[in-house]
Protein backbone atom coordinates (compact mmCIF):
# COMPACT_ATOMS: atom_id res chain seq x y z
CA UNK A 1 0.00 0.00 0.00
CA UNK A 2 1.86 2.86 -1.12
CA UNK A 3 2.56 5.95 1.28
CA UNK A 4 -0.33 8.97 -0.41
CA UNK A 5 2.04 11.69 0.33
CA UNK A 6 4.99 9.54 -2.03
CA UNK A 7 2.20 9.32 -4.82
CA UNK A 8 1.36 13.02 -4.15
CA UNK A 9 4.78 13.66 -5.13
CA UNK A 10 4.84 11.95 -7.79
CA UNK A 11 1.82 13.07 -9.33
CA UNK A 12 2.73 16.75 -8.90
CA UNK A 13 6.21 15.89 -10.46
CA UNK A 14 4.65 14.12 -13.29
CA UNK A 15 2.29 17.28 -13.98
CA UNK A 16 5.33 19.98 -13.73
CA UNK A 17 7.22 17.59 -16.39
CA UNK A 18 4.33 17.07 -19.05
CA UNK A 19 4.11 20.97 -18.70
CA UNK A 20 7.84 21.92 -19.47
CA UNK A 21 7.24 19.17 -22.81
CA UNK A 22 4.16 20.88 -23.41
CA UNK A 23 5.44 24.26 -23.08
CA UNK A 24 8.54 23.55 -25.37
CA UNK A 25 6.49 21.96 -28.02
CA UNK A 26 3.88 24.75 -28.80
CA UNK A 27 7.16 26.99 -28.58
CA UNK A 28 8.56 25.15 -31.13
CA UNK A 29 5.89 24.86 -33.33
CA UNK A 30 4.91 28.19 -33.04
CA UNK A 31 8.56 29.44 -34.16
CA UNK A 32 8.79 26.72 -36.93
CA UNK A 33 5.31 28.21 -38.24
CA UNK A 34 7.07 31.40 -38.37
CA UNK A 35 3.85 33.18 -36.28
CA UNK A 36 3.35 35.25 -33.61
CA UNK A 37 1.68 34.31 -30.29
CA UNK A 38 -1.15 36.79 -30.94
CA UNK A 39 -1.44 35.02 -34.13
CA UNK A 40 -1.44 31.36 -32.52
CA UNK A 41 -3.78 32.67 -30.11
CA UNK A 42 -6.45 34.48 -32.11
CA UNK A 43 -6.59 31.11 -34.22
CA UNK A 44 -6.91 29.02 -30.60
CA UNK A 45 -9.30 31.46 -29.42
CA UNK A 46 -6.76 31.98 -26.87
CA UNK A 47 -4.86 35.92 -25.61
CA UNK A 48 -1.65 35.96 -26.91
CA UNK A 49 -1.00 36.69 -23.03
CA UNK A 50 -2.45 33.14 -22.37
CA UNK A 51 -0.34 31.42 -25.25
CA UNK A 52 2.71 33.20 -23.83
CA UNK A 53 2.17 31.50 -20.40
CA UNK A 54 1.46 28.68 -22.00
CA UNK A 55 4.97 28.72 -23.48
CA UNK A 56 6.77 29.61 -20.43
CA UNK A 57 4.81 27.00 -17.67
CA UNK A 58 3.70 30.76 -16.20
CA UNK A 59 -0.26 29.05 -15.51
CA UNK A 60 -0.73 27.84 -12.30
CA UNK A 61 -3.59 25.52 -13.62
CA UNK A 62 -3.45 24.34 -17.36
CA UNK A 63 -6.88 23.53 -19.04
CA UNK A 64 -6.55 20.09 -20.86
CA UNK A 65 -8.81 21.77 -23.06
CA UNK A 66 -7.11 24.98 -23.98
CA UNK A 67 -3.75 22.65 -24.34
CA UNK A 68 -5.43 21.00 -27.25
CA UNK A 69 -7.03 23.72 -29.04
CA UNK A 70 -3.19 24.93 -29.08
CA UNK A 71 -1.47 22.25 -30.31
CA UNK A 72 -4.02 21.34 -33.17
CA UNK A 73 -3.53 25.02 -34.90
CA UNK A 74 -0.06 24.18 -34.10
CA UNK A 75 -0.01 20.99 -36.34
CA UNK A 76 0.56 18.82 -33.20
CA UNK A 77 -1.74 16.61 -30.91
CA UNK A 78 -1.85 16.01 -27.56
CA UNK A 79 -1.38 12.18 -26.28
CA UNK A 80 -2.27 11.65 -22.85
CA UNK A 81 -2.60 8.02 -21.34
CA UNK A 82 -2.22 6.28 -17.74
CA UNK A 83 0.00 3.08 -16.80
CA UNK A 84 0.10 1.37 -13.50
CA UNK A 85 3.26 2.99 -11.91
CA UNK A 86 3.73 -0.07 -9.01
CA UNK A 87 1.79 1.53 -6.18
CA UNK A 88 -1.66 0.00 -6.15
CA UNK A 89 -4.20 1.69 -3.83
CA UNK A 90 -6.16 0.24 -1.21
CA UNK A 91 -9.17 0.60 0.23
CA UNK A 92 -10.72 0.40 3.75
CA UNK A 93 -12.06 -3.34 3.46
CA UNK A 94 -8.22 -4.46 1.86
CA UNK A 95 -6.33 -2.61 4.50
CA UNK A 96 -8.85 -4.35 7.19
CA UNK A 97 -8.32 -7.54 5.62
CA UNK A 98 -4.74 -6.93 6.03
CA UNK A 99 -4.57 -5.87 9.09
CA UNK A 100 -6.73 -8.50 10.51
CA UNK A 101 -3.61 -11.19 9.50
CA UNK A 102 -1.10 -9.26 10.91
CA UNK A 103 -3.23 -9.02 14.41
CA UNK A 104 -1.97 -12.53 14.36
CA UNK A 105 1.76 -11.63 14.68
CA UNK A 106 3.72 -12.23 17.85
CA UNK A 107 7.58 -11.57 19.09
CA UNK A 108 9.84 -11.84 18.61
CA UNK A 109 8.47 -11.16 14.93
CA UNK A 110 7.48 -7.40 13.94
CA UNK A 111 5.65 -5.86 10.77
CA UNK A 112 5.29 -3.04 9.55
CA UNK A 113 3.03 -1.85 6.06
CA UNK A 114 3.93 -0.07 3.18
CA UNK A 115 7.44 -0.72 3.48
CA UNK A 116 9.77 0.53 0.35
CA UNK A 117 12.01 -0.97 -1.75
CA UNK A 118 15.44 -1.05 -1.70
CA UNK A 119 16.68 2.21 -3.75
CA UNK A 120 18.41 0.81 -6.59
CA UNK A 121 20.75 3.56 -7.95
CA UNK A 122 19.41 7.02 -8.43
CA UNK A 123 16.12 6.08 -10.02
CA UNK A 124 13.06 6.64 -7.54
CA UNK A 125 11.27 3.67 -7.01
CA UNK A 126 7.77 4.27 -5.52
CA UNK A 127 7.49 0.44 -5.27
CA UNK A 128 6.44 -0.97 -1.38
CA UNK A 129 5.55 -4.32 -0.12
CA UNK A 130 2.44 -4.04 1.24
CA UNK A 131 3.64 -5.58 4.65
CA UNK A 132 6.95 -6.76 5.97
CA UNK A 133 7.54 -9.48 8.61
CA UNK A 134 10.96 -9.05 10.37
CA UNK A 135 12.76 -10.79 13.19
CA UNK A 136 15.29 -14.08 13.91
CA UNK A 137 17.24 -12.74 11.38
CA UNK A 138 14.60 -12.94 8.48
CA UNK A 139 12.08 -11.20 6.20
CA UNK A 140 8.43 -12.17 5.08
CA UNK A 141 7.20 -9.78 2.74
CA UNK A 142 3.53 -10.06 2.08
CA UNK A 143 1.15 -8.89 -0.85
CA UNK A 144 -2.40 -8.80 -0.63
CA UNK A 145 -4.45 -8.86 -4.01
CA UNK A 146 -8.37 -8.31 -3.01
CA UNK A 147 -9.43 -9.29 -6.74
CA UNK A 148 -7.43 -11.35 -9.61
CA UNK A 149 -7.39 -9.53 -13.01
CA UNK A 150 -4.84 -10.39 -15.03
CA UNK A 151 -3.33 -13.12 -12.84
CA UNK A 152 -0.23 -13.41 -15.31
CA UNK A 153 0.79 -9.58 -15.11
CA UNK A 154 0.25 -9.64 -11.02
CA UNK A 155 2.61 -12.47 -10.84
CA UNK A 156 5.15 -10.56 -12.76
CA UNK A 157 4.94 -8.12 -10.35
CA UNK A 158 5.40 -9.76 -7.50
CA UNK A 159 8.64 -11.25 -9.19
CA UNK A 160 10.40 -8.28 -10.54
CA UNK A 161 9.92 -7.19 -6.49
CA UNK A 162 12.01 -10.48 -5.04
CA UNK A 163 14.27 -10.20 -7.53
CA UNK A 164 15.08 -6.71 -6.57
CA UNK A 165 14.54 -7.20 -2.65
CA UNK A 166 15.83 -10.75 -2.11
CA UNK A 167 13.74 -11.39 1.44
CA UNK A 168 13.81 -15.10 3.03
CA UNK A 169 10.17 -15.88 2.57
CA UNK A 170 7.21 -14.54 0.27
CA UNK A 171 3.58 -15.03 1.21
CA UNK A 172 0.80 -14.30 -1.19
CA UNK A 173 -2.57 -13.28 0.52
CA UNK A 174 -5.44 -13.98 -1.69
CA UNK A 175 -9.00 -12.52 -0.63
CA UNK A 176 -11.10 -15.79 -0.20
CA UNK A 177 -14.03 -14.62 -3.29
CA UNK A 178 -15.63 -17.13 -5.11
CA UNK A 179 -14.17 -14.87 -8.10
CA UNK A 180 -10.37 -14.55 -6.87
CA UNK A 181 -11.07 -19.05 -6.50
CA UNK A 182 -12.37 -19.57 -9.87
CA UNK A 183 -9.38 -17.47 -11.43
CA UNK A 184 -6.32 -19.15 -9.14
CA UNK A 185 -8.09 -22.73 -10.62
CA UNK A 186 -7.95 -21.86 -13.59
CA UNK A 187 -4.53 -20.16 -13.88
CA UNK A 188 -3.21 -22.26 -11.64
CA UNK A 189 -0.16 -22.85 -13.64
CA UNK A 190 0.90 -19.68 -12.89
CA UNK A 191 1.37 -19.84 -9.19
CA UNK A 192 3.22 -23.44 -10.06
CA UNK A 193 6.24 -21.39 -7.82
CA UNK A 194 4.03 -20.70 -4.74
CA UNK A 195 3.04 -23.80 -3.09
CA UNK A 196 -0.75 -23.68 -1.29
CA UNK A 197 -0.41 -22.75 2.12
CA UNK A 198 -3.13 -23.70 4.66
CA UNK A 199 -5.00 -20.01 6.31
CA UNK A 200 -4.72 -21.59 9.41
CA UNK A 201 -1.26 -23.26 9.66
CA UNK A 202 -0.08 -19.77 8.75
CA UNK A 203 -1.72 -17.84 11.40
CA UNK A 204 -0.69 -20.63 13.47
CA UNK A 205 3.41 -20.18 12.98
CA UNK A 206 2.64 -16.16 13.31
CA UNK A 207 1.28 -16.38 16.53
CA UNK A 208 3.98 -18.64 17.64
CA UNK A 209 6.14 -15.91 16.41
CA UNK A 210 7.69 -17.98 13.35
CA UNK A 211 7.81 -16.69 10.04
CA UNK A 212 5.92 -19.13 7.88
CA UNK A 213 6.92 -20.53 4.27
CA UNK A 214 6.91 -18.91 1.06
CA UNK A 215 3.78 -19.45 -0.99
CA UNK A 216 -0.05 -18.06 -1.22
CA UNK A 217 -2.87 -18.39 0.95
CA UNK A 218 -7.24 -17.46 1.13
CA UNK A 219 -7.85 -15.18 3.78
Amino acid sequence: MASNDRLLTRGAKRARKIRAELASGFREARLHAGISQEEAGRRAGLSADKVWKMEHEALETLSFEDACRLAAVLGLDVSVRTYPNGAPIRDAGQASRLMKLLGHVAKPLHCRTDVPLPRLGEALDLRAWDALITGSSERTAIELESRLTDLQATTRRHNLKRRDDLVDHFLLVIADTRHNRRVVAEYADLLADLPRLSTAAVIALLAAGRHPPTGWMLL
